[in-house]
């Protein structure tokens, strides 16, 4: 399902008010306890829905029930709204940890604030310019928070300084760290996802700092971070004669060099389709310095809250950015919510939806799932799992051209194969209905 055709499939599901501009609209009321899903038909405030929307919901559902039979998961909730019949749910409104499906809100909120075509870039930056390739003073780095910087990319940068005819520093080599707050290991957390799923955070970062694992690496990678920085530039013939100083740098009016890493768009495509935990929590950073001056998994959490509270969108207990978390409690209703808004921001939804796994489609975490011939290519979703849960929530359509946005949360799992496997038969029970 190509970008465009999903937004013409969403416009003329609120155009016939089954899906409404709101998240309200698009809400299901929360089911009785029951091991079967709820079936429930929306539409416009002036109208009905029609029997035979009614019946083919009921249908769609009964296939949904008989899907997930078996998924060796002790709690399963979802929730499915299909364009012109209603809404498949159970227990939407009952919050768990989502797992991965958490990062889902935070590009949407990181690509809303600062465009797709931003760039995280690097600064080589000093009080003077050089005179006959001596630069009196400090040369200072200025650490953009770039997640994919590399020791490839610092190489190439020393040699651009080199290129513009810098030879030697009489001052020190600073790096400033300062946009970002150290501290990455967020509530919730195994004490092996630093740096077994997420290096540190650090906003001068190099190689997704987790090619160390010491204890002062990881509670400030800058310090050795600099030392690669200084290799890269005796290595291009260029000498300091200070030490090295991590810290808010000062006299810095001219700029010498600079890298620009590949547009935010680019990296949220591989944050989102590989589930790249490092990216996201380094986005969450970036979220908080966007919105109050520096980032923090605190200013993150509170700039992810705020979008939310402008648009009109629900949002649940956020621990990080990643949703490596134990501690993150949301609902298959707020995915479903975020998932209805986002065509209605359409750079940012570009970006994300670009940025969803296609089942059965090489370079995402999909690449293995609902390869049959009928909905390979047909479900663009964000996966999540953590130990004993998973999830999925993104996007399909049925056979019958009817938009489907869908969630699901399963936890207490024996089986992450298992449960997976029913997820999936239960997408390909929806993909194939005429209805």
């Amino acid at each position: 399902m190509a970008p465009r055709r999903l937004v013409v499939l969403l416009a003329a599901a609120v155009a016939s008010g089954v899906l409404g501009g709101t998240p309200e609209l698009a809400a299901a009321p929360t089911p009785s306890p029951s091991t079967s899903p709820t079936a429930s038909a929306s539409a416009s405030p002036t109208s009905s829905p029609s029997p035979s929307a009614g019946e083919a919901l009921q249908r769609i559902a009964a296939r949904v029930h008989r899907a997930l039979r078996g998924s060796t998961a002790a709690h399963h909730h979802y929730k499915i709204t299909i364009a012109g019949l209603g809404d498949i749910a159970s227990h939407p409104n009952r919050a768990s940890a989502p797992a991965s499906n958490e990062k889902i809100l935070t590009a949407m909120t990181l690509v809303s604030m600062v465009g797709p075509s931003y760039h995280y870039v690097t600064r080589v930056m000093s009080a003077t310019t050089p005179v006959d390739g001596v630069l009196a003073g400090d040369l200072n780095l200025i650490g953009s928070g770039d997640p994919t910087l590399t020791t490839h990319n610092l190489a190439r940068l020393a040699h651009r300084l080199h290129a513009s005819g810098l030879r030697s520093v009489t001052g020190r080599l600073v790096v400033d760290d300062s946009r970002y707050s150290h501290g990455t290991l967020a509530p919730g957390w195994k004490h092996s996802f630093l740096p077994g799923e997420s290096g540190a955070v650090d906003a001068f970062s190099v190689n997704n700092d987790n090619w160390r694992s010491s204890r002062p690496f990881l509670a400030n990678p800058s310090h050795a971070n600099a030392r690669l920085w200084r290799t890269a530039l005796k290595k291009a013939g260029i000498h300091i004669t200070g030490g090295t100083h991590v810290g808010p740098a000062t006299g810095s009016a001219f700029e010498l060099a600079r890298h620009a890493s590949r547009p935010l768009s680019a990296i949220v495509k591989m944050t989102l389709s590989e589930s790249i935990n490092y990216y996201a929590e380094m986005m969450l950073r970036e979220i908080g310095y966007q919105d109050s001056g520096h980032g923090s998994r605190q200013s993150g959490i509170a700039g992810i809250r705020g979008f939310a509270r402008r648009n009109g969108l629900p949002v649940g207990r956020l621990e990080d950015g990643s949703g490596l978390s134990y501690a993150n409690r949301e609902t298959p209703g707020t995915f479903v919510a975020w998932l209805a808004k986002l065509p209605s921001m359409p750079l940012t939804y570009k970006v994300v939806y670009d940025g969803l796994a296609t089942s059965c489609k090489a370079g995402g975490t999909l690449r293995y799932r609902m390869c049959g011939p009928r909905v390979k290519h047909k479900v663009h979703a964000k996966t999540g799992t953590l130990t004993h849960i998973t999830s999925l929530s993104g996007y399909t359509e049925t056979a019958g051209d009817r938009f489907v946005i869908f969630s699901f949360e399963f936890s207490r799992v024996r089986s992450i194969t298992t449960a997976n496997k029913h997820i999936d038969a239960a997408l390909k029970a929806i993909v194939r209905s005429p209805g």
